[in-house]
């Protein structure tokens, strides 16, 4: 399981907020123009749309990672819903369409983040009423932790 036991400086907060403040934009006007109701990947490519139409130009969609074992690289492969290269530091984007997020959409996040070592995870549920929830995460590789902000 992941710990969340490390709690982030204001100073690393803010840098945080800042850093996907327009991303979470993106999110919100995706959901604005859609609403819920629409099966997850017409977000995904919405969303991605919306991203590319804000500046992010390298924004990939049902992006591939070989995660290791045993310093080995496997054959199996995750696919991130949309990868935000930002700064040298990439941003993991899991979309759901659901009624309500709970622990599996997180741990599938966290397990995102933990293999790709993404210092910056969101998880949006266009699925949800009156508006998109939406949640923050920061993972710490170096202590295997995982915060939200």
């Amino acid at each position: 399981m992941y710990m969340f036991k490390e709690k982030l400086s204001d100073s690393l907060k803010r840098s945080l907020v800042e850093y996907c403040y327009d991303i979470i934009g993106c999110m919100h006007d995706t959901y604005k123009e859609l609403s819920p109701g629409l099966p997850e990947p017409i977000f995904q490519e919405a969303l991605q749309i919306s991203l590319f139409d804000a500046g992010y130009k390298d924004a990939v969609r049902e992006y591939h990672h070989y995660p290791k074992f045993r310093n080995k690289k496997l054959s199996s492969h995750i696919q991130v819903d949309i990868m935000v290269p930002k700064q040298g530091r990439n941003i993991v984007i899991e979309c759901k369409s659901i009624t309500k997020l709970g622990d599996r959409e997180r741990l599938q996040l966290f397990g995102y983040l933990r293999v790709t070592k993404f210092p910056v995870g969101i998880l949006v549920n266009f699925g949800s009423f009156p508006k998109a929830e939406i949640e923050r995460y920061y993972y710490n590789h170096k202590s295997n932790t995982i915060e939200a902000f």
